[in-house]
Protein backbone atom coordinates (compact mmCIF):
# COMPACT_ATOMS: atom_id res chain seq x y z
CA UNK A 1 0.00 0.00 0.00
CA UNK A 2 2.65 2.62 1.14
CA UNK A 3 4.59 1.62 -2.37
CA UNK A 4 1.22 2.39 -4.66
CA UNK A 5 0.54 5.81 -2.64
CA UNK A 6 4.14 6.64 -3.39
CA UNK A 7 4.21 5.62 -6.92
CA UNK A 8 0.59 7.99 -7.10
CA UNK A 9 2.60 11.13 -5.23
CA UNK A 10 5.55 10.68 -7.45
CA UNK A 11 3.36 10.65 -10.82
CA UNK A 12 1.42 13.29 -9.58
CA UNK A 13 4.34 15.23 -9.01
CA UNK A 14 5.92 14.68 -12.27
CA UNK A 15 2.63 15.35 -14.21
CA UNK A 16 3.20 18.95 -12.08
CA UNK A 17 6.75 19.23 -13.23
CA UNK A 18 5.76 18.74 -16.52
CA UNK A 19 2.92 20.70 -16.95
CA UNK A 20 5.46 24.17 -15.44
CA UNK A 21 8.42 23.10 -17.67
CA UNK A 22 5.79 23.35 -20.60
CA UNK A 23 3.99 26.67 -19.82
CA UNK A 24 5.38 29.41 -21.42
CA UNK A 25 5.42 33.38 -21.19
CA UNK A 26 2.03 34.31 -23.02
CA UNK A 27 3.23 37.27 -25.98
CA UNK A 28 2.02 38.81 -28.85
CA UNK A 29 2.74 37.73 -31.96
CA UNK A 30 5.18 39.47 -34.62
CA UNK A 31 2.77 41.30 -36.42
CA UNK A 32 0.99 42.45 -33.19
CA UNK A 33 -1.81 39.88 -32.51
CA UNK A 34 -2.61 37.82 -30.05
CA UNK A 35 -5.77 34.78 -30.52
CA UNK A 36 -7.70 33.61 -27.87
CA UNK A 37 -10.39 31.04 -28.59
CA UNK A 38 -13.71 30.30 -25.28
CA UNK A 39 -14.85 27.60 -25.16
CA UNK A 40 -18.23 27.56 -22.80
CA UNK A 41 -20.25 25.22 -20.64
CA UNK A 42 -19.33 22.02 -22.53
CA UNK A 43 -21.16 20.47 -19.35
CA UNK A 44 -19.11 17.06 -20.27
CA UNK A 45 -20.04 13.86 -18.50
CA UNK A 46 -20.13 10.15 -18.55
CA UNK A 47 -21.99 10.01 -22.04
CA UNK A 48 -18.84 9.41 -24.32
CA UNK A 49 -21.09 10.08 -27.91
CA UNK A 50 -22.15 13.78 -26.63
CA UNK A 51 -18.67 14.14 -24.98
CA UNK A 52 -17.29 13.31 -28.63
CA UNK A 53 -19.15 16.18 -30.28
CA UNK A 54 -17.44 18.19 -27.97
CA UNK A 55 -13.96 16.89 -28.53
CA UNK A 56 -13.98 17.07 -32.22
CA UNK A 57 -15.87 20.32 -32.36
CA UNK A 58 -12.78 21.79 -30.60
CA UNK A 59 -9.97 19.78 -32.49
CA UNK A 60 -11.57 21.50 -35.36
CA UNK A 61 -11.87 25.32 -33.99
CA UNK A 62 -8.37 24.60 -32.72
CA UNK A 63 -6.69 23.47 -35.80
CA UNK A 64 -8.45 26.14 -38.20
CA UNK A 65 -8.26 29.17 -36.22
CA UNK A 66 -4.21 28.50 -34.57
CA UNK A 67 -5.55 30.31 -31.28
CA UNK A 68 -2.11 31.32 -28.53
CA UNK A 69 -4.54 30.78 -25.35
CA UNK A 70 -7.31 28.87 -24.66
CA UNK A 71 -9.90 29.93 -21.71
CA UNK A 72 -12.70 27.48 -20.71
CA UNK A 73 -15.39 29.59 -18.77
CA UNK A 74 -17.52 27.35 -16.49
CA UNK A 75 -20.16 24.32 -16.40
CA UNK A 76 -16.86 22.29 -18.05
CA UNK A 77 -18.04 19.16 -16.21
CA UNK A 78 -20.86 17.73 -14.70
CA UNK A 79 -20.08 14.52 -13.72
CA UNK A 80 -17.67 12.49 -11.13
CA UNK A 81 -14.76 12.56 -13.40
CA UNK A 82 -13.81 15.55 -13.25
CA UNK A 83 -9.80 14.44 -13.98
CA UNK A 84 -9.97 12.45 -16.73
CA UNK A 85 -11.92 14.63 -18.75
CA UNK A 86 -9.17 17.47 -18.07
CA UNK A 87 -6.45 15.18 -19.01
CA UNK A 88 -7.90 14.17 -22.09
CA UNK A 89 -8.99 18.39 -22.56
CA UNK A 90 -5.25 18.84 -22.01
CA UNK A 91 -4.01 16.50 -23.93
CA UNK A 92 -5.84 17.85 -27.06
CA UNK A 93 -3.74 21.33 -26.12
CA UNK A 94 -0.50 19.59 -25.20
CA UNK A 95 -0.56 17.79 -28.66
CA UNK A 96 -1.07 21.41 -30.32
CA UNK A 97 1.34 23.17 -27.65
CA UNK A 98 -1.64 25.64 -26.94
CA UNK A 99 -1.44 27.11 -23.72
CA UNK A 100 -4.60 27.29 -22.01
CA UNK A 101 -6.54 28.13 -18.52
CA UNK A 102 -10.05 28.12 -16.99
CA UNK A 103 -12.84 29.53 -14.29
CA UNK A 104 -15.38 27.35 -12.81
CA UNK A 105 -19.12 27.96 -13.38
CA UNK A 106 -21.99 27.13 -10.89
CA UNK A 107 -21.96 23.47 -12.31
CA UNK A 108 -18.53 22.15 -12.11
CA UNK A 109 -18.65 21.21 -8.36
CA UNK A 110 -22.01 19.91 -7.97
CA UNK A 111 -20.61 16.64 -7.69
CA UNK A 112 -18.10 14.39 -5.71
CA UNK A 113 -14.70 16.96 -6.25
CA UNK A 114 -14.61 20.32 -4.76
CA UNK A 115 -13.80 23.42 -6.52
CA UNK A 116 -10.73 23.57 -5.03
CA UNK A 117 -9.73 20.26 -6.07
CA UNK A 118 -11.04 21.00 -9.49
CA UNK A 119 -8.61 23.95 -9.51
CA UNK A 120 -5.41 21.86 -8.64
CA UNK A 121 -6.26 19.10 -11.35
CA UNK A 122 -6.31 22.01 -13.95
CA UNK A 123 -3.21 23.54 -12.34
CA UNK A 124 -1.51 20.11 -12.69
CA UNK A 125 -1.98 19.39 -16.43
CA UNK A 126 0.18 20.19 -19.39
CA UNK A 127 0.32 23.57 -20.90
CA UNK A 128 -2.59 24.99 -18.06
CA UNK A 129 -1.06 28.58 -17.39
CA UNK A 130 -3.46 28.25 -13.80
CA UNK A 131 -0.12 27.81 -11.83
CA UNK A 132 -0.66 30.80 -9.11
CA UNK A 133 -4.38 31.54 -8.73
CA UNK A 134 -4.68 34.21 -5.95
CA UNK A 135 -5.05 33.12 -1.98
CA UNK A 136 -7.06 34.76 1.01
CA UNK A 137 -9.96 35.66 -1.31
CA UNK A 138 -13.42 34.25 -2.37
CA UNK A 139 -13.37 31.80 -4.82
CA UNK A 140 -11.30 28.92 -6.36
CA UNK A 141 -8.63 30.13 -9.18
CA UNK A 142 -8.64 33.83 -9.28
CA UNK A 143 -5.55 34.38 -11.61
CA UNK A 144 -4.55 37.35 -14.14
CA UNK A 145 -2.40 36.44 -17.23
CA UNK A 146 -0.10 38.99 -18.68
CA UNK A 147 0.40 39.25 -22.47
CA UNK A 148 3.86 40.52 -23.03
CA UNK A 149 5.39 42.83 -25.71
CA UNK A 150 6.60 40.86 -28.89
CA UNK A 151 10.31 39.38 -27.75
CA UNK A 152 10.18 41.30 -24.29
CA UNK A 153 9.16 40.81 -20.85
CA UNK A 154 7.44 44.30 -20.95
CA UNK A 155 3.26 43.19 -20.29
CA UNK A 156 1.00 44.88 -22.65
CA UNK A 157 -2.30 43.28 -21.73
CA UNK A 158 -4.01 41.60 -19.08
CA UNK A 159 -6.58 38.77 -19.11
CA UNK A 160 -8.08 38.59 -15.13
CA UNK A 161 -9.72 34.95 -15.21
CA UNK A 162 -12.26 35.11 -12.10
CA UNK A 163 -14.37 32.68 -10.00
CA UNK A 164 -17.77 34.07 -10.53
CA UNK A 165 -18.73 31.65 -7.73
CA UNK A 166 -21.52 28.78 -8.15
CA UNK A 167 -24.99 29.59 -6.07
CA UNK A 168 -25.95 32.69 -3.47
CA UNK A 169 -24.85 31.90 -0.06
CA UNK A 170 -27.78 33.99 1.85
CA UNK A 171 -30.57 32.35 2.93
CA UNK A 172 -32.66 35.67 2.29
CA UNK A 173 -31.13 35.59 -1.75
CA UNK A 174 -31.63 32.95 -3.92
CA UNK A 175 -30.21 32.39 -7.30
CA UNK A 176 -26.42 32.18 -8.66
CA UNK A 177 -23.37 33.91 -6.61
CA UNK A 178 -21.77 37.17 -7.76
CA UNK A 179 -18.26 38.51 -6.80
CA UNK A 180 -17.09 38.85 -3.11
CA UNK A 181 -15.66 42.53 -1.92
CA UNK A 182 -12.49 40.47 -1.72
CA UNK A 183 -12.54 39.51 -5.13
CA UNK A 184 -13.16 42.66 -6.35
CA UNK A 185 -10.33 44.61 -4.11
CA UNK A 186 -7.75 41.56 -5.35
CA UNK A 187 -8.71 43.28 -8.77
CA UNK A 188 -8.15 46.58 -8.13
CA UNK A 189 -5.01 46.41 -6.50
CA UNK A 190 -3.95 44.01 -9.31
CA UNK A 191 -5.02 46.64 -11.76
CA UNK A 192 -2.97 49.66 -9.77
CA UNK A 193 -0.09 47.55 -9.72
CA UNK A 194 0.08 46.98 -13.63
CA UNK A 195 -1.08 50.48 -14.45
CA UNK A 196 1.91 52.14 -11.88
CA UNK A 197 4.39 49.43 -13.76
CA UNK A 198 3.12 51.67 -17.50
CA UNK A 199 4.01 54.80 -16.07
CA UNK A 200 0.09 55.18 -14.61
CA UNK A 201 -1.29 54.34 -17.40
CA UNK A 202 -4.20 51.10 -17.00
CA UNK A 203 -2.84 48.41 -19.46
CA UNK A 204 -5.94 47.19 -21.84
CA UNK A 205 -7.60 44.24 -20.17
CA UNK A 206 -9.88 41.32 -20.90
CA UNK A 207 -11.95 39.29 -18.24
CA UNK A 208 -13.24 36.08 -18.28
CA UNK A 209 -15.76 34.57 -15.82
CA UNK A 210 -18.69 32.07 -16.05
CA UNK A 211 -21.86 34.09 -14.63
CA UNK A 212 -22.89 37.16 -16.33
CA UNK A 213 -22.93 40.17 -14.58
CA UNK A 214 -26.05 42.11 -13.86
CA UNK A 215 -25.32 45.12 -16.24
CA UNK A 216 -25.61 42.52 -19.08
CA UNK A 217 -28.84 42.79 -19.70
CA UNK A 218 -28.35 46.88 -19.81
CA UNK A 219 -26.02 46.52 -22.38
CA UNK A 220 -28.27 44.57 -24.79
CA UNK A 221 -31.39 46.98 -24.25
CA UNK A 222 -29.27 50.14 -24.67
CA UNK A 223 -29.63 52.67 -27.69
CA UNK A 224 -26.41 53.44 -27.28
CA UNK A 225 -24.39 50.83 -28.57
CA UNK A 226 -24.78 48.32 -31.59
CA UNK A 227 -25.38 44.73 -31.08
CA UNK A 228 -23.73 41.40 -32.52
CA UNK A 229 -25.09 38.34 -31.88
CA UNK A 230 -28.10 36.94 -30.43
CA UNK A 231 -30.02 37.03 -27.23
CA UNK A 232 -32.59 34.01 -27.55
CA UNK A 233 -33.03 34.09 -23.46
CA UNK A 234 -33.21 36.29 -20.18
CA UNK A 235 -29.97 36.97 -18.86
CA UNK A 236 -29.53 35.32 -15.49
CA UNK A 237 -26.84 37.42 -13.24
CA UNK A 238 -27.05 37.07 -10.16
CA UNK A 239 -29.36 38.85 -7.72
CA UNK A 240 -27.34 40.82 -5.77
CA UNK A 241 -25.06 43.55 -7.75
CA UNK A 242 -21.48 43.40 -5.46
CA UNK A 243 -20.07 45.85 -8.15
CA UNK A 244 -17.70 44.35 -9.95
CA UNK A 245 -18.69 46.78 -13.49
CA UNK A 246 -18.07 49.40 -10.84
CA UNK A 247 -14.73 48.74 -9.87
CA UNK A 248 -14.04 47.89 -13.85
CA UNK A 249 -14.64 51.44 -14.69
CA UNK A 250 -12.92 52.85 -12.24
CA UNK A 251 -9.81 51.15 -12.95
CA UNK A 252 -10.26 51.56 -16.52
CA UNK A 253 -8.43 48.72 -17.76
CA UNK A 254 -10.91 46.32 -18.89
CA UNK A 255 -11.80 46.54 -22.22
CA UNK A 256 -14.60 43.43 -22.37
CA UNK A 257 -15.70 40.43 -20.10
CA UNK A 258 -16.70 37.13 -21.71
CA UNK A 259 -19.19 34.90 -20.11
CA UNK A 260 -20.79 31.40 -20.59
CA UNK A 261 -23.99 30.20 -18.11
CA UNK A 262 -27.07 31.60 -20.84
CA UNK A 263 -26.37 28.97 -23.44
CA UNK A 264 -28.45 30.14 -26.03
CA UNK A 265 -26.81 33.67 -26.09
CA UNK A 266 -24.34 34.90 -27.81
CA UNK A 267 -24.22 38.68 -28.04
CA UNK A 268 -21.68 41.42 -27.19
CA UNK A 269 -22.92 45.12 -27.02
CA UNK A 270 -21.06 47.52 -24.56
CA UNK A 271 -22.34 49.57 -21.83
CA UNK A 272 -20.01 52.67 -20.86
CA UNK A 273 -17.65 51.96 -23.49
CA UNK A 274 -17.05 48.26 -22.23
CA UNK A 275 -17.68 45.13 -24.10
CA UNK A 276 -20.21 42.87 -22.01
CA UNK A 277 -20.24 39.54 -24.17
CA UNK A 278 -21.08 36.09 -24.19
CA UNK A 279 -19.40 33.10 -25.83
CA UNK A 280 -20.84 29.98 -27.66
CA UNK A 281 -22.23 27.17 -25.65
CA UNK A 282 -19.77 23.91 -26.52
CA UNK A 283 -21.89 21.61 -25.17
CA UNK A 284 -23.42 21.13 -28.54
CA UNK A 285 -25.99 18.16 -27.74
CA UNK A 286 -24.91 18.39 -23.78
CA UNK A 287 -26.73 21.25 -23.34
CA UNK A 288 -30.48 22.53 -23.89
CA UNK A 289 -31.08 25.05 -26.91
CA UNK A 290 -30.89 24.10 -31.25
CA UNK A 291 -27.38 26.13 -31.47
CA UNK A 292 -24.57 24.34 -33.34
CA UNK A 293 -21.96 23.67 -30.52
CA UNK A 294 -18.53 26.74 -30.83
CA UNK A 295 -16.39 29.00 -29.51
CA UNK A 296 -15.58 33.00 -29.32
CA UNK A 297 -12.66 33.66 -30.97
CA UNK A 298 -10.98 36.93 -29.66
CA UNK A 299 -7.68 39.12 -31.43
CA UNK A 300 -5.80 41.49 -29.25
CA UNK A 301 -3.67 43.95 -31.03
CA UNK A 302 -0.39 45.27 -29.07
CA UNK A 303 -0.39 48.51 -28.14
CA UNK A 304 -3.89 49.52 -28.73
CA UNK A 305 -7.27 49.36 -26.78
CA UNK A 306 -8.95 47.27 -29.41
CA UNK A 307 -10.05 44.26 -30.63
CA UNK A 308 -11.90 41.54 -33.35
CA UNK A 309 -14.40 38.84 -32.17
CA UNK A 310 -16.49 36.53 -33.82
CA UNK A 311 -18.07 33.24 -33.41
CA UNK A 312 -16.79 30.11 -34.48
CA UNK A 313 -19.42 27.37 -34.73
CA UNK A 314 -18.75 23.57 -35.76
CA UNK A 315 -18.62 22.63 -39.33
CA UNK A 316 -18.98 26.61 -40.39
CA UNK A 317 -15.50 28.26 -40.85
CA UNK A 318 -17.08 31.72 -41.70
CA UNK A 319 -16.57 34.24 -39.01
CA UNK A 320 -20.26 35.08 -37.45
CA UNK A 321 -21.22 38.05 -35.95
CA UNK A 322 -17.37 39.35 -36.68
CA UNK A 323 -16.97 43.12 -34.69
CA UNK A 324 -14.31 45.09 -33.65
CA UNK A 325 -13.89 46.96 -30.88
CA UNK A 326 -14.31 49.73 -30.16
CA UNK A 327 -15.19 50.99 -33.74
CA UNK A 328 -18.55 48.63 -34.41
CA UNK A 329 -20.31 49.55 -31.32
CA UNK A 330 -20.16 53.03 -32.40
CA UNK A 331 -23.81 54.50 -33.54
CA UNK A 332 -23.74 57.36 -35.98
CA UNK A 333 -25.11 60.39 -34.06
Amino acid sequence: MKKLILGTLLAASATFTQAQQEVKQLQFNPDGTFKIAQFTDMHLNDDAGKAQIVTDMIREVLDSEKPDLVVFTGDNTVFDAVEPAWQQLAQIMAERQIPWTAVLGNHDDEHKVSRKEIIEIIAAQPYSMLQNPATGITGEGNHVLPVYKAGSNRPEALLYCFDSNAYSVLPSVKGYGWFDTSQINWYAAQSKQFAQQNGGTPLPALAFFHIPLPEYGNAWDSMKTRRYGEKNENECPPEINSGMFTKMLECGDVMGTFVGHDHVNDYIATLYDVALGYGRASGGENTYGDKKPGSRIIVLKEGQRAFDTYIREKGNPEQIFFCTYPDSFRKEK
